[in-house]
């Protein structure tokens, strides 16, 4: 397998997209498997890992068919990738996106896009200093069943009810125990996708309510429950819950969406897996059951599909953000004002 040395050799070579993929372990696993899938079915794409170990950073890149791998992010900036998929602690996207900016490097950034609207805005504002691509990983964006929903809404007539929740058992690791490398707990890292689909499907809020509190199941500083009501400018109510302290959690659908003349609401039984190179993922929620009737939902990829859409924005091929970043600030604030509203229910 090339080290980086003789991976930056390769680099010289025209190539659609050019990235590496800083944080290879954990997510960034699912993000490589992504990768590799999207260049077994033909986009031109030459991804890289990285990882602070030599062994490590070798042993991902022989795994999932990468180009070659760093193990110092100079490294990583100085080489010819185009860009950097940035898989690590919160506390760590503002000084690592502002350095690749520097560098002139495009950058993906998995959610949430940091820890506070100043850290945000501080983003947002480098890239566009150095006219540079910047795109938050919000895979949730790209889940056709949150999408196919969103599009059926109107056959439920007026909405007043959303419910939205995801609980499991969690034990979290490393940076996901410390408060202050997080920014909160369970809310801001996983709970933020909740929150983009349900201002998506819902609109604009006018006021929330909450508790968040650490169980004592999980192992960590911040929350790792969330339990919220939102009122929406439209009038409906939204009802959100999303904690890691559930053992042998049912499997009840993710949404569920009532309007006066029926609901809509997911399948968990029907969820979507991915394999690629003996790793396997979770790809796609499940199908919708609209007023009573079974949709298929297209068996889209969420992670390829967001890689691909990054792919598209930095290339040209695409105009506008695939994740506007406007929604990533919103759904920040929203999961804010999670934390600042807590107890006021």
């Amino acid at each position: 397998m090339l080290n980086f040395y003789a991976a930056a050799l390769l680099l010289n070579s025209a190539s659609f997209l050019r990235i590496a993929v800083v944080g290879s372990r954990g997510f960034g696993t699912v993000h490589l498997a992504a990768m590799s899938r999207l260049r077994d079915e033909g986009l031109d794409i030459e991804y890289y890992t990285f990882s602070s170990s030599e062994q490590e950073a070798r042993a991902l890149a022989e795994r999932f068919g990468a180009a070659g791998h760093f193990t110092n992010y100079d490294d990583v900036l100085s080489s010819g990738v185009d860009a950097v998929d940035l898989v690590v602690s919160h506390d760590a996207h503002v000084p690592m996106a502002l350095k690749a900016f520097s560098a002139g490097k495009h950058v993906m950034l998995e959610k949430p896009i940091a820890r506070s609207m100043e850290e945000a805005e501080a983003i947002v504002k480098a890239a566009e200093e150095h006219s540079l691509k910047f795109m938050v990983a919000e895979n949730y964006h790209f889940n056709e069943t949150f999408n196919e929903l969103y599009r059926r809404l109107p056959s439920i007539g007026r909405v007043h009810t959303a419910i939205v929740r995801d609980i499991h058992f969690n034990q979290p690791r490393g940076w996901r125990k410390v408060r202050e490398q997080m920014g909160g707990g369970a809310v801001i890292d996983g709970g933020i996708h909740m929150i983009h689909v349900m201002l998506n499907a819902m609109g604009d809020y006018s006021s929330v309510c909450s508790t968040v509190y650490r169980s004592g199941a999980v192992d960590m500083e911040g929350e790792d429950v969330g339990i919220a009501i939102f009122n929406f400018r439209s009038g409906a109510k939204g009802v959100y819950m999303y904690g890691w302290a559930f053992k042998d959690s049912p499997g009840v659908p993710i949404i569920e969406v009532y309007g006066d003349r029926g609901s809509i609401y997911e399948d968990p039984g029907s969820r979507l897996f991915m394999e690629s190179r003996g790793f396997r993922y979770f790809a796609r929620h499940g199908d919708l059951v609209v007023n009573g009737q079974r949709v298929e939902v297209p068996r889209k990829d969420m992670i390829a599909e967001e890689v691909r859409a990054f792919a598209d924005y930095v290339d040209g091929r695409r105009r506008d953000n695939p994740m506007p970043t406007e929604l990533e600030l919103r759904d920040l604030r929203a999961v804010l004002d999670i934390y600042f509203a807590s107890s006021k229910c």
